[in-house]
């Protein structure tokens, strides 16, 4: 790690938050919230998550769903917007998180014909940046969600992670880093968010099976409790639990949640 980096890293831990609320990505549960919205957000609730990250409107109006959201207390800090939205709809955007009251607004992907080359991710990142800008004029942060192919190099070496970081300025453009899916990609997530300080606004906590898929917080080979501690130490806002696949979500949303209250006092997550 670079001496910067290291400097970056002492001060976020200076910062380190005394408590951090326990987050939800909403598609783990997708299927039950398009068939029962009210009943899942209570459960949901009622399991102790207190913020959540919309993946999706799951059929309802931006009004209907943040009505529902308030009515069970949990608070939105960041929403997911489409690549196509931040590129040709960027007011919609806005409005849409100012309803729900983020403050964040995370790119989850970019489809695959539009990321084929270099050429075509550096104009990914001139629209990401653009779009940035902008919502920073707003008082919004524009934040970037990886999968594992932003890891792939190119033949020169380069991988379309390095142009990004590169392409777009670190205050118009951070991340939300996915670390079970830095981990496909063969980071060490750990590493990543250290050589990331300062960059890295949000994380998605989500584990690695032994065969590849996603697991419960705990059941898998990632270092969860180290990642936790780094994420926090480097000053990321919010970390949201979630979970691709799994034939019970809210059980498994139960079981991760339990596991971050079992994490060492000083890493917990404490509902203000």
């Amino acid at each position: 790690m670079s001496l910067l980096a290291s400097l970056a890293l002492s001060r976020g831990a200076l910062a380190q938050p005394a408590t951090w609320l326990p987050g939800l990505q909403l598609y783990t549960v997708r299927d039950a919230l398009s068939a029962d919205p009210d009943g899942t957000l209570r459960q949901v609730a009622q399991l102790g998550y207190r913020e959540v990250e919309p993946g999706g409107l799951a059929g309802m109006t931006v009004t209907e769903f943040q009505a529902r959201l308030k009515r069970h207390g949990l608070a939105v800090p960041s929403i997911h917007a489409g690549y196509d939205g931040l590129r040709d709809d960027l007011d919609g955007v806005l409005r849409e998180a100012r309803l729900f009251g983020a403050s964040f607004v995370a790119c989850p992907s970019v489809d695959a014909e539009e990321r084929r080359t270099a050429d075509d991710w550096k104009r990914v990142c001139r629209t990401l940046a653009r779009a940035g800008r902008t919502l920073r004029g707003h008082g919004l942060t524009l934040a970037y969600h990886n999968h594992d192919y932003e890891f792939v190099p190119f033949a020169g070496g380069a991988t379309p992670f390095d142009l990004l970081l590169r392409e777009t300025d670190p205050e118009d453009v951070k991340l939300e880093l996915d670390v079970y899916w830095a981990a496909k990609g063969g980071l060490d997530p750990v590493r990543c968010l250290r050589d990331n300080a300062g960059r890295v606004a949000l994380l998605h906590l989500k584990d690695l099976g032994r065969d590849g898929a996603t697991v419960e917080l705990g059941a898998g080979v990632l270092a969860m409790e180290q990642i936790v501690r780094t994420a926090l130490a480097i000053g990321a806002k919010h970390l949201f639990v979630e979970q691709d696949d799994s034939t019970d979500p809210l059980r498994s949303v139960a079981v991760s949640l339990a596991f971050l209250k079992g994490l060492p006092a000083d890493l917990r997550p404490r509902p203000r």
